[in-house]
C-alpha cells in the first residue's frame, strides 16, 4: 500500500522529470521560451495541490493530462518523433495514472 507521503514523493518526482523534459526540448530549440513557461505553469499547480493532498485538485490535474496526452501525441505520431517527445508521453501517462488513483489512495490513508 502506498503512503500519502510516498505519493506526494511520486508527483514532485515525475512532475520534475515531464518539466525537465521539456526543459531539455526548448534548449533543443523544438519550442520557444513563452510555450515552456505557459505550458509548466499547470505543472506548479499540481505539486502545490499534490503537496496538500487535494482531491478535487487530482481530479482536475486527469483532465489537463489528457489534454497534455493528446497535444504530445501529435508530436509523437507525426512525421519525425524526437525522444523528449516519447519520454514526455510516457511521463504524462504516468501522471494521469498517478492523478486518476490518487484520491483512492488519499482516502484509504486517511
Amino acid at each position: 500500500m502506498i503512503s500519502n507521503k510516498a505519493l506526494k514523493n511520486l508527483v514532485n518526482l515525475f512532475s520534475f522529470l515531464l518539466i525537465l523534459t521539456k526543459f531539455f526540448s526548448y534548449l533543443n530549440q523544438k519550442i520557444e521560451i513563452l510555450f515552456f513557461i505557459f505550458w509548466s505553469i499547470p505543472i506548479l499547480f499540481l505539486i502545490f495541490f499534490a503537496n496538500k493532498l487535494a482531491i478535487k485538485g487530482f481530479q482536475s490535474f486527469s483532465f489537463i493530462f489528457l489534454i497534455y496526452f493528446l497535444s504530445a501525441s501529435l508530436r509523437v505520431f507525426g512525421i519525425s518523433p524526437y525522444v523528449f517527445d516519447l519520454l514526455e508521453i510516457v511521463l504524462i501517462i504516468i501522471l494521469f495514472f498517478i492523478c486518476v488513483f490518487a484520491p483512492k489512495i488519499i482516502m484509504r490513508n486517511m
